[in-house]
């Protein structure tokens, strides 16, 4: 059985807002053009959960957006 995988290209978040990291984030070249060309990124990137694409937008990671505003329950 053989497997493909999509290239994909690394992206460096802007930093946290809540603790200062960046992050690197792999992505492929079909979410990279949808989101540059203006696609909303959930569209540009509908594979990827909520958290991972904030992480993307804006550089908050996951567990400090809950550190900010709690579990989204």
């Amino acid at each position: 059985m053989t497997t493909t995988t999509t290239p994909t290209t690394p992206y460096v978040t802007n930093a946290c807002q809540f603790c200062g990291a960046s992050s690197t984030v792999e992505l492929t070249a079909a979410e990279v053009a949808a989101w540059v060309t203006g696609a909303p990124i959930q569209d540009a990137m509908p594979d990827r959960p909520a958290p991972s694409r904030e992480l993307v937008r804006n550089g908050t990671h996951p567990e400090c957006w809950t550190a900010m505003f709690g579990s989204p329950e």
